[in-house]
């Protein structure tokens, strides 16, 4: 004997969902333009969109939304909002922290400067091979491959915020070599 296979209809929920889903892929434009108008930077407006659907997929939603267009446009400004608190903690954190502070060969024009700039180079080297593994992987992995906190954060298995704290840590390390060595010089 056959049966035919039938469908179970989905839970409201998960049909709510689905049409909430829907819904935002129809008004991703103006999502972006949502997002945009709050981070002004068109980079990060991709992750907000994609941390919008995310939200809606993991979000418990107790109640029947009404003005789905709303709700969905909260979440994107909402995600906005929270992206440039975020970023703003970051430069905070590291307002005294001048990358090019750490590259000191990087614009020389003269051999003099070309070779202050790579020792000073090898005093950073130095200063990062004695710090613990997760501080010099976040380091570099940060700095130098330009990779984002939080990407590091799972890779190492740590906190984004523990990751933000061993980059501090490091420029820290790196600022420290290069004023014992300026001190030790001849004058």
């Amino acid at each position: 004997m056959h049966q035919a296979s039938q469908t179970t209809p989905l839970p409201k929920d998960q049909f709510q969902r689905q049409a909430l889903l829907t819904i935002a892929k129809s008004q991703e434009g103006k999502l972006r333009r949502v997002a945009q108008s709050i981070v002004k930077c068109p980079h990060l407006v991709d992750d907000i969109v994609q941390d919008t659907y995310a939200k809606l997929l993991t979000a418990q939603i107790d109640t029947e939304v009404t003005t789905p267009s709303a709700f969905i446009t909260r979440i994107a400004r909402n995600m906005a909002i929270d992206k440039v608190r975020q970023i703003t903690f970051e430069r905070t954190l590291f307002a005294d922290s001048d990358p090019t502070d750490l590259c000191p060969a990087g614009n020389a024009d003269c051999p003099e400067a070309r070779l202050s700039g790579c020792q000073a180079l090898r005093v950073i080297e130095a200063a990062l091979k004695e710090l613990p593994p997760n501080v010099r992987t976040a380091f570099y992995r940060h700095r130098v491959d330009g990779f984002a906190q939080n990407v590091i954060a799972k890779d190492i298995g740590v906190s984004k915020a523990s990751v933000c704290a061993y980059i501090h840590q490091a420029d820290q390390r790196c600022r420290q070599a290069l004023h014992n060595v300026e001190l030790t010089r001849p004058a």
